[in-house]
This record gives C-alpha cells, structure tokens and sequence, in this order.
C-alpha cells in the first residue's frame, strides 16, 4: 500500500502568548492514484493508432480499358527516354518524331542530382511547353537496364513527383535505339 504521511508541527504567537498547535498526522492513501495512473497508460496504449506504413501509389489502368484500336500514337517530340543504368548513371535521349538514315540522337549522361536529372526533365518540360503548349504533354519513359538497382528507380519516381510530371512508364528497354544506347555506353541491356 503507497502511502504519504504528512505532519505540521510548529507554535503560534496568539495575543503575546504562545499556543502551541496539536500535532496533526495526516495520511494520504495513493493506491487509487497508482491504479488510476496504469489505468490511463492502458487506455492510450490501446486507443492511439500507429504509424501505418507508407507506400507509394501505383496507378494501373484496368485490363478492358485498354483498346489498341483507339488508342493514338505519341509523337516522339513529346517524350523523353531516360535510361538507368550502373554506376548510378542515367541516360537522357529524346527521339525525333521520324528516324532517317543518318539521324544523330544526342545522349545526355546525367547523375539524380538536381544539376543532373532534374534539371533535364524541368528542360525537357520547357521544350514540351514550346513546342505543344502544355507542359503536361510530355511523356517521360523510364526503362531500367540490369545494372540499375530499387533505389535508382525510386529516385527517378521521386524526380516525376517533384517535377510534377503527369504521364510517365516505366517500360522495358526493347526499342532499337535502347539497344544502340546500350553499345553505346557499354551497359548490357539483357
């Protein structure tokens, strides 16, 4: 059983005189404070909720709305093609709406820094906004090569929020050009 004990003791000065007061002896009983007190722990440990984790949102679309024969090509002018590659290295290319013998595609080699892919998607957003009017328009295809890892994706899905960039996928590097980029910079593609 807790318990407090108190007590007063002291004399008074009353008309010249001395009173002397009675010593009182006062005992607290804190049994009711202690269960009242896990009581209360109790309560909160069951009424809080925790932390759910959080997970990004991955928005499909579901199988019956996609319809190839309504669906209308994207113009290449529209796009960007950023392929992740080892070493934390990002390959930036944007394909021109008609490939002719002889047509040059600049390379970009960029790092996820803000003077790296941010820079050229807030670039490429411009462009898009130029040439089309909406830089919503634009179309960004993520297509990660075997020696990119999870968090190089994550950062690239981190750059389209940031970005706010509206429409992107993230797609396997099986076009031609992914092959000859590829070559190009010495990463395998299979």
């Amino acid at each position: 059983m807790a318990e407090m004990t108190t007590s007063d003791s002291g004399s008074h000065k009353k008309g010249g005189k001395k009173v002397r007061s009675k010593k009182m002896s006062t005992r607290v009983d804190l049994t009711a404070m202690v269960d009242l007190g896990f009581l209360l722990i109790t309560f909160f440990m069951l009424a809080t909720t925790m932390n759910k984790p959080k997970t990004m949102e991955v928005n499909k679309p579901a199988k019956e709305d996609i319809d190839k024969k309504d669906e209308q090509p994207i113009k290449m002018s529209k796009t960007a093609t950023l392929m992740l590659g080892a070493r934390n290295k990002v390959y930036a290319y944007v394909s021109p709406d008609a490939i002719e013998a002889g047509t040059e595609i600049s390379l970009d080699s960029l790092d996820y820094s803000p003077t790296g892919l941010r820079k050229f998607i807030q670039r490429r957003q411009k462009e898009v906004q130029e040439q089309w009017g909406d830089k919503d328009q634009l179309f960004v295809m993520i297509k990660p090569l075997p020696g990119s890892n999870v968090k190089n994706i994550v950062d690239v899905l981190d750059e389209m929020t940031i970005n706010d960039v509206k429409r992107y996928a993230i797609l396997e590097p099986n076009d031609p050009i992914d092959s000859l980029i590829a070559l190009r910079t010495g990463q395998s593609r299979k």
